[in-house]
């Protein structure tokens, strides 16, 4: 499956069947890549003189145009061409647009008093954000929407808690679409502001081919070991999911090639897409990137990226342990070996032929980790040395002595345009006479030294790249990477980001309509309500302290698990962050703790059928159910399904603590194998099957091993150590096996 078919199967999983004919296409293309040249150029050289509520602007509305250019009104309908009512559509919310971005500073908005063709133009918006939401996420997420909608204005009829007076039509408007309150919030903030650039990042990547080299490396490291391509399943979906902002994409990219290794050497259709399944989605735990979530955290809690970045590290690999020990005890039980060295690819002739593509990742860390400088800026300057070693690897490899030439030109343009970029904004500003307008400012385009740097650095690599293989005498051809390519990238980035924006503006109608009618100050003392009555069910030896945070903790699972059932992580991420994170935060838990809490319960329950995407994309590759396939998904995951619980009464393994290297290094190993534990009774199986008091004792110690004190940590390493024994001598009583090979 080439990179073309990916992306196709990518959108027709999203609702797009649509394969509009060359000059439609050609359109579409304009547009998508128009739009990540836009967020390319805002990473780099900041606002050229536009506000950032028409920043927020461009971004959701060029988003929502490229919604109704590509996805259909309902799937299966085959178009080979993009309908009139959608192109004018289309054009409807360019134009709605246009009017947004010059009304913002009209006195009427700004004294809160909108005329009736603002309260028209702003209905119609809202319509056609919850239209372009249906068509790319789904109906749950609409129906979800219309009911928060609906509360809003029936609020005056509501019992208890949830009465208000504040549904007046004309102040909804206003706060949804002309206030910061709404679309325009949080949310959508985040994913135009971070998220675009670093799923541009993602994209711009694959396209180099890096995905089949993690792939390659994946396999080669583990490839050999019990179960081998399903543990490089995990270990390369984790590595694309570190860096990619779409778990169907990143269960695309990397099923292909995995899944089909998978069958081959015994694991049945379902369990081989469950498995891709579990390990794509789980990506959005890993950082940098952790899908869209961390970004949009940073703006819920006020903390600095590189803290959430840091407290999610040791979790995110903790999550991919326990899918490691799901997988292992899978081929335990099917007796499935690994592959055969023949089969795999040398290691060191891949890091020669293809390890230059690793380190944009490296200069990405850098700057975030070290540099500690803004996201936007760690994002473009990875880009651009990724772009420059792509090229140059490819190029050299070709002709050494002209493409030297090529380099020494472009770094002489690149070193002179500091110098040049005077004249050139003196050249735009002279626009604004030439046509009445006031767009371009005397420092539209400012430059930025470390452009050079990574230039530069990009030419050296790709150069010491080709010269190590001429050493080796490794006849590898890089990757081809040329403007097609870039622009390939380009293409795939915006597309790939429009389900991203659409659930954030959605998500923003939820918030908004949250704060406006005052939902949000009254949550805490609901759920408060709530869980004193549960508690006062229950007998009085199971009464402690933290009975209350834990009853809340339950409940937030349920609610993450009934809204991720039918949401994307995103907007499941954004709901609960704004109505039941504050409520844990409330009741004592850290702010980073409750905000991590949602976040992993939403990407597990984004696993769970109906609504699963990476499920029917893995499910197609297998030739297997999609339902089935995700319910395996989730299985696979579901090892991870006591960590938050983990992190929440004990929040060390998060590095927020004062703890000392030798408790954070004991937390740490305890949670490991209380996942392992639990991953054995989730799969019935350690070293030997599990009769069911073993499988009793194997919950019991996971679920000790959540409390991390030295009583229950004692008592949890006691059960564990006859447990492993008891299954030890079990297994040495079972005649031996001859393993499947492939």
């Amino acid at each position: 499956m080439d990179e073309k078919e990916q992306q196709r199967m990518i959108q027709e999983l999203e609702g797009s069947d649509r394969q509009p004919g060359k000059k439609l296409g050609l359109m579409v293309s304009i547009v998508a890549v128009g739009l990540s040249l836009f967020h390319l150029y805002v990473a780099g050289f900041g606002l050229p003189g536009i506000g950032s509520r028409t920043f927020l602007l461009i971004h959701l509305v060029l988003g929502m145009v490229l919604v109704f250019l590509i996805f259909p009104f309902k799937k299966g309908l085959g178009q080979k061409t993009i309908p009139w009512y959608d192109l004018s559509i289309a054009a409807i919310t360019f134009s709605i647009g246009v009017y947004l971005i010059q009304r913002q500073e009209a006195e009427a908005i700004i004294s809160a008093r909108p005329t009736e063709m603002d309260l028209i133009v702003g209905t119609l918006f809202v319509i056609l954000v919850i239209e372009a939401t249906r068509r790319v996420v789904g109906l749950p997420l609409v129906i979800i929407a219309v009911l928060f909608i609906t509360y809003f204005f029936l609020g005056e009829f509501m019992p208890g808690q949830f009465y208000h007076s504040r549904g007046d039509f004309s102040r909804f408007i206003y706060e949804i679409v002309y206030r910061s309150n709404g679309i325009f919030g949080t949310p959508i903030y985040a994913s135009a502001q971070f998220v675009f650039i670093f799923i541009l990042f993602g994209a711009i990547l694959e396209s180099t081919g890096a995905g089949k080299m993690f792939i390659d490396l994946a396999i080669r490291s583990v490839g050999k070991y019990k179960g081998g391509p399903a543990k490089a399943s995990v270990v390369s979906s984790g590595m694309m999911g570190s860096i990619s902002g779409s778990s169907t994409a990143n269960a695309v990219t990397t099923g292909t090639f995995t899944i089909p290794l998978m069958k081959k050497v015994g694991y049945p259709p379902h369990v081989a897409g469950g498995v891709e399944v579990a390990s794509s989605s789980s990506g959005q735990f890993l950082p940098p990137v952790m899908g869209a979530a961390a970004f949009i955290m940073v703006e819920f809690t006020g903390i600095p990226y590189y803290e959430i970045i840091k407290s999610a590290f040791i979790p995110a690999l903790l999550a991919y342990v326990g899918i490691l020990f799901m997988v292992h005890f899978e081929a335990s039980k099917r007796n499935i070996s690994g592959m055969d060295k023949s089969e795999m690819a040398s290691g060191k002739k891949l890091l020669i032929s293809q390890g230059y593509l690793i380190i944009p990742i490296f200069i990405l860390l850098y700057y975030l980790v070290i540099e500690r400088t803004s996201v936007n800026a760690a994002a473009f300057y990875s880009i651009i040395a990724m772009i420059a070693i792509a090229f140059f690897a490819y190029q050299f490899k070709k002709g050494l002595g002209r493409t030297l030439l090529y380099a020494a030109i472009v770094l002489a343009v690149t070193l002179s345009m500091q110098y040049l970029i005077g004249f050139v904004n003196q050249g735009l500003v002279g626009l604004n006479t030439l046509f009445g307008i006031s767009f371009f400012s005397p420092e539209m385009i400012r430059w930025r030294d470390p452009i050079f740097t990574m230039i530069l650095g990009g030419i050296i690599v790709a150069l010491l790249f080709v010269l190590f293989q001429r050493t080796a005498k490794i006849d590898a051809v890089p990757a081809k990477y040329g403007m097609t390519e870039l622009i390939s990238g380009l293409d795939n980035a915006a597309r790939n980001a429009l389900s991203i924006i659409v659930a954030c503006a959605t998500a923003g109608i939820l918030i908004g309509v949250i704060t406006t009618s005052g939902l949000s100050t009254k949550f805490t003392r609901i759920v408060i309500d709530f869980s004193d009555r549960i508690e006062s069910w229950l007998p009085n030896f199971m009464v402690t302290d933290n009975t209350q945070i834990y009853i809340a903790l339950v409940l937030t699972v349920f609610a993450c698990l009934l809204l991720g059932m039918g949401l994307p992580t995103t907007a499941t991420y954004v709901v609960l962050a704004a109505v039941i994170a504050p409520v844990l935060t409330d009741l004592g838990l850290p702010v980073i703790v409750a905000h991590l809490f949602v976040l992993y319960y939403g990407v597990l329950a984004d696993d769970t059928p109906p609504i699963n995407l990476p499920a029917y994309a893995t499910a197609g590759i297998a030739n297997a159910g999609p339902i089935r396939t995700g319910v395996q998904g989730f299985k696979y995951d579901s090892a991870a399904l006591l960590l938050p619980f983990m992190f929440a009464i004990n929040p060390t393994i998060l590095l927020i603590t004062d703890a000392s290297a030798m408790e954070m290094t004991w937390a740490i190993i305890t949670a490991a194998i209380g996942m392992a534990t639990f991953a054995s009774f989730i799969q019935n199986y350690m070293l030997a099957k599990y009769n069911i008091i073993e499988r009793i004792t194997a919950v019991i110690t996971a679920l000790l091993f959540i409390q991390s004190d030295v009583i229950t940590d004692a008592i949890a390493f006691s059960l564990f150590i006859l447990l492993f024994a008891f299954q030890l001598y079990k297994k040495r009583k079972q005649p031996v096996q001859t393993a499947r090979s492939n």
